[in-house]
């Protein structure tokens, strides 16, 4: 087996079922890895010229919550702000794997990227996750001068479990009438959290074993527990009023079982008369884009991203 495929395979542990391990072995997983070799040779760097700093914010519960900052050096200005969710079933994933992704976006796009540390399941159950991400995204807005950024032109993105939390959060903010969100940008996401037979990976695929549907339904059910209802738009998305959105980017990955999900919700944001791009990588594993050193893809999603961002973004107020 080659290194970086053992490596993965170090790092993404999640192929045993999480329902079957205990809370100590979510937490491990849950753990932050080490910005340093071998790990940076599958996950990447963070980027330089880009100062990223930790924050701690308070929830509409008391609780604190914690964000990162990731702002490009050397710009005086206000930069466009965009929110970032991170993915892993809403039960794994840190924010820490992240930085190089994000410091990357931060540096080439020039905006000021906060990514959030939202409370995960089984301890904490839907919809925290999404209120939690909410409260970010509206503390974010709130303190966009203090954070060197516009609170009229903002985005949301994530991945995963996080692209659908950045759908989920789109959605609330239209409701509420905020009229500064221009784009939203969803990586292989997870809109629609309805039980629903889900296709096996072909056998082609099985080398790119990074989530499974029996994985799916472990962490939708952790996510949902008994009274969680999945018909919610809140928490599937999918199946909200998908009219006056702003543009998408939806990016899926070809050998991954989540890719039908995001083309059909990508396909219903066209419909309800919202600007979309998706784009399928040939190739690619669910998880691709926080494993540029493992998924070649994940360099040209970054690039279409930074373009999709920097073309929504940098614009004046509308």
């Amino acid at each position: 087996m080659p290194w970086r495929t053992r490596l993965l395979d170090r790092l993404t542990r999640s192929a045993a079922i999480a329902e079957e391990m205990t809370p100590a072995e979510l937490s491990r997983m849950r753990g932050n890895v080490p910005m340093r070799r071998p790990y940076t040779w599958v996950l990447g760097t963070p980027t330089r010229d880009v100062t990223s700093t930790s924050r701690r914010i308070t929830a509409r519960d008391g609780y604190e919550l914690k964000v990162r900052v990731h702002r490009p050096d050397g710009e005086s200005g206000p930069l466009p702000l965009l929110v970032h969710f991170h993915g892993g079933g809403f039960v794994i994933g840190n924010i820490g794997v992240y930085d190089p992704w994000c410091t990357a976006v931060a540096a080439r796009a020039q905006v000021v990227v906060v990514t959030v540390a939202y409370r995960m399941a089984p301890e904490h159950r839907a919809p925290l996750a999404v209120d939690d991400c909410l409260d970010a995204t509206r503390w974010a807005i709130e303190h966009a001068a203090e954070l060197g950024a516009r609170s009229d032109s903002v985005g949301v993105t994530g991945d995963s479990a996080g692209g659908n939390l950045a759908a989920a959060v789109a959605q609330q903010l239209r409701d509420e009438g905020f009229a500064g969100l221009r784009h939203q940008a969803l990586v292989y996401p997870a809109p629609d959290l309805t039980e629903r037979e889900v296709e096996a990976l072909q056998e082609a695929d099985r080398r790119f074993v990074l989530l499974t549907p029996d994985m799916m339904r472990s962490f939708r059910s952790l996510y949902l527990g008994d009274d969680g209802d999945a018909s919610d738009p809140l928490l599937s998305p999918a199946l909200g009023d998908l009219t006056g959105l702003p543009p998408a980017l939806v990016q899926t990955a070809e050998h991954d079982p989540l890719r039908p999900d995001g083309l059909a919700y990508a396909t219903a944001l066209e419909a309800a008369g919202v600007e979309v791009r998706a784009t399928t990588y040939r190739g690619a594993p669910h998880g691709f884009i926080t494993f540029p050193g493992f998924a070649p893809a994940a360099h040209a999603a970054l690039d279409e991203l930074v373009v999709e961002v920097t073309h929504h973004l940098h614009q004046e107020s509308r």
